[in-house]
């Protein structure tokens, strides 16, 4: 056999274990408590473990430049392609060209679900907590925004100054690790070891995009946007830690970030844990209330809002809405869409109502520990 011929066999072979490979992780990701039990509670917090240790060396996100890398790639191949198809009409070089690019998608995919992805597949996190998540309706919310007024005022009390406080990155970041430490004493599932916390480099990304946060599952590190309110930081900070630690739904997330939270006995966490669930619950009280056609019992709960809410809360929280305001874009939209699709398409049928569905948890987690558990 000539060396092509060794050449050809060889890609067959790698092409061969990759179709195995593929065809391994779709069947193993339909059956939730093995990939529960030996991925999610076996191989994953091992394998999680060690790739933030071989980022956490690096001030800047080695996720952010990987990213960047590939849209150069993506741009210069679709270039080439384009000049090839086009210019020379050398069709069979443009096949191949377009089934490479196949085979690094694939591979892509793979890579994605072995470093993480295969955590959208897993068990919810009520099964091994014995929490069910409590459909909400409008009297729940008003009890649990009811609630959050108040814990609102009285952190508020706690924090001094007038102007919306402010946490430095180094601070925010420590507060969510001490956060996850306390709260691995109680359920050593949450444990955190080797922190791999970093700011996105391309902030603008975000105002166009619209995150303020998210996991790199290539590089195992939590990125969060540093130009936000700093306020609203750590607990962004303990939601994208809740990725890093295998809670790959935005929901779950949300609530692994929210135990992390409450067990803090920081103050700024738990506001910043307040503001950013309050804002959730307006959300879904307006998406309620409209689902009725009951504008007048909104504007009922809107004002008691205001009456009820210190005024340096609605101060920070009209602070904070002016900011997005004058960082959205048209654009955003449109990005929001892709993200959406994203979501469905790994078991989060809601899309961006992902996040909302945190709050079922939160009732569910009350219903069981009782209203002073948080």
């Amino acid at each position: 056999m000539g060396y092509l011929g060794m050449e050809l066999k060889k890609a067959h072979f790698w092409k061969g274990i990759l179709l195995l490979l593929i065809t391994f992780l779709l069947i193993f990701a339909q059956f939730p408590e093995a990939v529960e039990k030996y991925y999610s509670s076996g191989f994953y917090p091992f394998f999680g473990k060690y790739l933030r240790l071989l980022t956490i060396w690096c001030p800047v996100s080695i996720g952010d430049m990987l990213y960047l890398v590939a849209i150069f790639y993506i741009i210069f191949i679709s270039i080439k392609i384009l000049y090839i198809g086009c210019r020379f009409r050398r069709w069979p070089t443009l096949k191949k060209f377009l089934f490479a690019t196949f085979l690094w998608l694939v591979i892509g995919y793979a890579f994605f679900k072995l470093c993480w992805g295969l955590n959208y597949n897993r068990r919810d996190i009520g099964y091994s907590m014995g929490i069910t998540a409590v459909p909400y309706t409008i009297p729940e919310l008003k009890l649990l925004n009811a609630q959050l007024i108040q814990r609102l005022n009285e952190a508020r009390k706690k924090i001094p100054g007038d102007s919306l406080p402010t946490v430095s990155w180094e601070e925010q970041k420590q507060l969510a690790i001490d956060a996850y430490t306390t709260l691995a004493i109680k359920n050593s599932r949450f444990t955190y070891a080797y922190p791999s916390i970093k700011k996105c480099s391309w902030n603008f990304w975000g105002d166009w995009i619209g995150f303020t946060g998210y996991y790199n599952p290539f590089s195992g590190e939590a990125q969060v946007k540093a130009d936000l309110p700093g306020i609203l930081q750590p607990y962004i900070t303990c939601h994208e830690i809740g990725h890093q630690i295998g809670f790959a739904r935005e929901r779950e997330a949300s609530f692994v970030g929210f135990l992390a939270a409450s067990a803090s006995q920081d103050i700024r966490l738990k506001y910043s844990l307040y503001l950013d669930i309050f804002s959730l619950v307006q959300q879904e009280l307006w998406r309620q209330y409209a689902a009725v056609g009951d504008s007048s019992g909104l504007r009922i709960q809107l004002d008691s809002n205001r009456k009820q809410l210190d005024t340096l809360v609605k101060l920070d929280r009209r602070a904070i809405r002016r900011y997005f305001q004058q960082r959205s874009h048209q654009i955003t939209p449109a990005f929001t869409q892709v993200y959406t699709q994203y979501l469905k398409a790994n078991g989060q049928p809601a899309g961006m109502l992902s996040y909302n569905e945190v709050l079922g948890w939160i009732l569910g987690y009350q219903k069981k520990y009782g209203d002073n558990s948080w």
